[in-house]
């Protein structure tokens, strides 16, 4: 019985980060941030707020929230502080994205894109 408790108690934490990491993945200026971090080994907050075009609290503000859903790894050198994508949990997300939708709990080695390019989503009435 403990064992299965233990079970439960770890997918739940899974549960919660998976969750954590995809609200903070819903914002449009977090995603920017990843993509440019994902472009780069390592990115100073005010070169990241200049690319952005945003003001460095703003990306601040959002790298907090990248920070808290294990996205973002930070190193302070003097005054600076330097981003970097945390590419083993980005990837764990993706992992955990396709047991989703695999069928019978199993995930495929290889995402299947074909149905999604052959059937593409309809659009609601008002934004034909």
């Amino acid at each position: 019985m403990t064992q299965q408790n233990d079970a439960t108690h770890a997918a739940w934490h899974e549960y919660l980060d998976l969750r954590r990491a995809l609200r903070a993945l819903s914002d449009e200026v977090r995603l920017g941030i990843v993509r440019t971090l994902a472009s780069s080994d390592e990115v100073k907050v005010t070169d990241l707020a200049a690319t952005l075009l945003i003001s460095q609290p703003l990306v601040s503000w959002h790298l907090g929230a990248l920070r808290r859903s294990g996205l973002i790894s930070t190193r302070r050198k003097g005054r600076e502080v330097y981003i970097s994508l945390n590419l083993a949990h980005y990837q764990w997300v993706l992992r955990q994205l396709e047991t989703l939708i695999a069928p019978s709990g199993t995930a495929s080695a290889q995402p299947n894109h074909a149905s999604v390019e052959q059937a593409p989503p309809r659009l609601a009435p008002s934004q034909q």
